[in-house]
Order: C-alpha cells, then sequence, then structure tokens
C-alpha cells in the first residue's frame, strides 16, 4: 500500500545543465510547495546528493562534465544514495538509450521536453514506488 506524501515534505534535486530549462522547472516546482535543489553538473549533483539528501533526482543525461549514466551509476553504487529514485530527464528518448538509462540506474525515464504537470506526476510516482 503506498502512502501519499505532501509535496513541501518532498525534496527534489533537479539535475540540468541547461539554465533556462532548470529555472523553468524548478520554479514549477517550487510553486508547488516541493523542496528544490538545483545543480548544472554531475559533480554539483553528486555533492548535492549526498549532503542533502533528496527524496527523489531529476537527472538529465547530456551533463557537460560527467554525464548523467556515470552520475546514475556512481548514486546506485553508494550505500549513502542508492535507494534514491532517479528520474532521467533527456532528449534521449530511443529505446536503446531507456534501456542504457535504466541500467546505469536511473529508476524512470521522461522525454524532453516534458510538460511541467507531467514531470510532478513522475516525482509523485517514483515517491508512491518507494514508500
Amino acid at each position: 500500500m503506498s502512502r501519499t506524501i505532501e509535496a513541501r515534505s518532498v525534496r527534489v534535486l533537479f539535475v540540468e545543465d541547461n539554465a533556462g530549462a532548470r529555472e523553468g522547472y524548478v520554479t514549477y516546482l517550487t510553486g508547488r510547495d516541493y523542496a528544490v535543489m538545483a545543480a548544472a553538473t554531475g559533480h554539483e549533483a553528486l555533492m548535492l546528493a549526498s549532503s542533502w539528501a533528496p527524496d527523489v533526482i531529476v537527472l538529465d543525461l547530456g551533463l557537460p562534465d560527467i554525464d548523467g549514466w556515470e552520475v546514475a551509476r556512481r548514486l546506485k553504487a553508494s550505500e549513502q544514495t542508492a535507494l534514491i529514485p532517479i528520474i532521467a530527464l533527456t532528449a534521449a528518448d530511443l529505446p536503446h538509450e531507456r534501456v542504457s538509462a535504466m541500467r546505469a540506474g536511473c529508476d524512470r525515464h521522461v522525454a524532453k521536453p516534458c510538460a511541467p504537470a507531467a514531470l510532478v506526476a513522475e516525482i509523485k510516482r517514483a515517491i508512491d514506488h518507494v514508500a
């Protein structure tokens, strides 16, 4: 049985290198009472995931330093972050790319462009799945 979680209690780490997209999604999520931290690089994502302990991570796979696939692998390999659901939010939407994302450790895959409301629905599904 899953439990309903209030948005204001959900901590979302949003990782996206495109500043406009990052700001738009972060604004949308915070406007719906999610606690959001943003990262523009894989290094920032790894640091924030460890120090802030988010409930869910929304992860762009095409990052400029450490790509999202490697970030997901490192997060799932760490005892501290292994159980955090990861939602890949990426333009990489071919079937083999979805499989690669899941093999790297992503729990869900959402294709860009994605309506913010659809992303919120995915976040809720990811949280409910582990609750």
